[in-house]
Formats: C-alpha cells, structure tokens, sequence
C-alpha cells in the first residue's frame, strides 16, 4: 500500500510539474536567445523569480497538510498568469501599464542622473510610477518583465492570504480555499501585468496574514507585516486602505482581552487607538479621493456625483446605477458588485467571460449556502470574521460608485479573497474538535 500511495504521488507529481516546467523552460529559452533588449531582460527577470519561487514554494508547502498539492497549484498558478498577462499585452488590458511604463522609464532615467522627480504627492499612481523607476533603474526599462515581477509579486499576495485563511480558520475548508485563491480567472488575470491590482493584492496579503499572526499570538512580526502592508496599502490606495482599518477598528471591539484588574482599561486603550488610527487613515483616503469633511453629507454627496457622472463609464460596459437611497437599492448592491454582469447584459467576449465566471461565483455560494451562513452568524463571536464581513460591506457600498462592469470586473478582486473565505469557511467546535 505504501508503494501504491507513493506511486500515485510522484505520477501527480509527473502530470503537474512536467508540463508547467517545459512550458517555463521554452518561454525562458526563447527570451534568452533574442537579440531584443527588453525581452533579454524579461528572460532574466523570469529565471531569477523562478530560481527564487521554487525553494520558496517547497518551504512553504513542506509545512501544510496539502503540501504536494500546495506546491503544484503554485506552479501552476504562477505558468497561468504568465499566460494571463500575455493575453492582457495582446488583447489591450493593461489598463495605465503604459503609462507606468513610459513615466517609470523617464524616472529611472533621471534617478541614473543623480537627479530625483519632481513629484507633488506621494500616493496612489505616483507610488506605482516611482518603483517602476526603482526596478528599472536595475533591470532597464522592460514591460514584459516588470510585468512577469508584478504577476510573481500577486501570486505572493494570494498565498498570503491563503496562509491567513489555514491560520485563522485551522478547521476550515483549505483545500478548497488554495484552489479558489490560486486559481481563479479573475485572480490570475487581473494582477497579472504592471499596476496597482498586482501590487495591492501583495500589500494586502501581507496585511492580513499579519493580522492573523497577530491574533494567534504572533507578537513583533504581527505587527511588523501589518504595519508595513497597511502602510503600503496607505500608498497605492488610500480609500482600499481606509475600508480595511475601519474594519479592522470595528473587529477589535470584540477581540477578547485576558482578565484582570486592568483589563477595563486596556480594552478602553486599545479601542480608542484602533479608532484614532482608523480616523487618521479614513482622513488621508478621504483627501486622496477628493474628500475634505468625513461628515455623512459629503460622502453621500461624493458617491452621487461619481455615479452621475458615471465613473468609469467607458469601454461600453457602462450600466445604470444603483440607487441607494432606499433598503432594496442597498441590498441590490451586493450581487451588483458581486456577480454581474449577468450573462444578458453582456454585449462583448470580455464581458461574457466575466458574467460566466459571476455566474459560476453565484452558483458556489449558493452551493456553500450553509458555509457562508455560518460564517457570518459566527462572526458576532470571531473578530476576523467581523473584519471580513464588515470590510466586504463597506468595500460594495464604497464601490456603488462605479457604474461599470469592466471596471467592477477587476476592482473586485480586492474583495474576493474575504468571500472566498466565506465560502470556504466551516465552524470548528471546539468542545468535540470537529468541523
């Protein structure tokens, strides 16, 4: 039995790994015997990552229940986005890839000088642009390359949260989750090229996986990753970034704090820094996004404009907005954000794909119904489960704004890595140790 068992692991090892490493092994061989500059480097780039993710990998599945599996949906995951960044360069989905090509090209150039960009504000596509030139000032200006960087830098965001999911949920389905995390459509294909989606699902992995070290008692390290992955998330997208804190300051309202004399007071502490830090980051996202008073008139205010003024009405995949004045418009915004566009308010290839794969989502939840309804009544009892729930919520609220699908399409992976663990979720009783 032994060797029956062995057997079958190394075939799986055979089917998964042979054709995911002759493919690399192609794609590197071909970018390194030309003579075109740019596509050298992206060889080199692709090598190195390679040369990197494979210990990498192995150290991490080496650790996990579904460690061979682990390690081949990696790979596997990886070979798939590069694939899926080379159908966004063919088919024109790199969004302001070029633009951030072009500027951090510039700036690298400059920053070889000696000499530093005259930037007006540190935040948002000015971040992105700036380690652009960062990496290029290394590599040499190189879009496939930086994009093959980016694509790896999403894959390690997406294993984060996997990590976060296994750590914070031991008895959930992980299985399920890993598959859902590194093998999405959505997933691979939108931080699959240079931009903020690739960077923000690194920033916010790291985020919540150190939230999640922290809550199991992770002490310094905890703090470090969350500290710096809210930071950075502060940087790219301030509005993601002020959703995450609030949700975060809501959650620690029920985070349990160890008896004593002191303990009224160190819950009092802790809430009134969680809620001036999260007033801090909503103030700075605020401004970012043209807000200057937090005041519920001018959020309003601001969402009614975007909406009237359809932003991100473009590229024909513009719809007609939400109205969430009344109960049943709030309430319609959930499967807006969520699932649409449906299969009949499609009118082209890209959206078709997009409103199976809605569609598909609709039908796993539906699927998962007693998971996810678990889940979210735990939630009054779990604080991470609070943070999730409370963060999808305000992040659809927040994106009831935009009256666009292709836009929605990719804004939303922010939010999928939460309603994967929804439905992935099953409750551990404690007391008998089952799920």
């Amino acid at each position: 039995m032994h060797q029956t068992v062995a057997g079958r692991v190394h075939i799986h090892r055979v089917l998964i790994l042979v054709p995911v490493f002759a493919v690399l092994a192609v794609l590197i061989g071909t970018m390194m015997a030309t003579r075109d500059m740019p596509t050298l480097r992206a060889g080199v780039i692709l090598s190195t990552l390679l040369f990197i993710s494979l210990p990498l990998f192995w150290y991490v599945a080496r650790s996990d229940p579904e460690g061979m599996l682990l390690f081949n949906v990696l790979l596997l995951s990886f070979g798939l986005k590069l694939v899926a960044m080379e159908y966004r360069i063919a088919g024109g989905l790199l969004a302001d890839a070029l633009v951030y090509n072009n500027i951090g090209a510039d700036w690298a150039e400059l920053l070889a000088n000696g000499e530093w960009p005259q930037i007006m504000r540190y935040s948002g596509t000015n971040v992105v642009r700036l380690i652009t030139a960062f990496v290029y000032l290394v590599t040499g200006q190189t879009l496939s390359g930086i994009s093959i960087l980016w694509s790896w830098l999403g894959l390690i965001g997406m294993l984060l949260f996997y990590k976060a999911f296994v750590t914070a949920f031991p008895g959930g389905n992980r299985r399920l989750y890993m598959l859902l995390m590194l093998l999405y459509p959505s997933m691979l294909l939108w931080t699959s090229s240079l931009g903020k989606d690739a960077l923000m699902m690194f920033f916010a992995g790291l985020t919540t996986y150190g939230l999640v070290r922290l809550q199991k008692g992770g002490g310094l390290i905890g703090w470090v990753w969350l500290i710096v992955g809210e930071g950075a998330m502060l940087a790219t997208r301030p509005h993601i970034a002020a959703i995450f804190m609030m949700a975060l300051a809501t959650s620690a309202l029920i985070r349990p704090v160890r008896a004593g004399s002191l303990t009224p007071f160190i819950r009092v502490a802790g809430v009134v820094l969680f809620l001036a830090v999260s007033v801090g980051v909503a103030i700075t996202a605020a401004r970012a996004v043209g807000i200057e008073n937090l005041d519920a008139e001018e959020v309003e205010q601001f969402i009614g404009s975007r909406q009237a003024g359809g932003a991100g009405e473009r590229a024909g995949s513009a719809f007609t907005p939400i109205d969430t004045s009344t109960p049943l418009g709030l309430a319609l915004l959930i499967p807006t954000v969520l699932f649409r566009p449906f299969p009949w308010e499609a009118h082209n290839l890209n959206a078709l794909v997009a409103a199976m794969e809605g569609f598909g989502l609709l039908a796993l939840v539906v699927y998962r119904f007693k998971s996810v309804r678990s889940a979210i009544k735990q939630a009054t009892q779990d604080s991470f489960l609070l943070l999730a729930v409370v963060y999808m919520l305000m992040f659809i609220y927040m994106f009831s704004a935009i009256a666009n699908f292709g836009i929605i399409a990719r804004q939303r992976v922010q939010i999928y890595p939460f309603v994967f663990m929804l439905i992935a979720y099953q409750h551990y009783r404690r007391d008998r140790g089952v799920a």
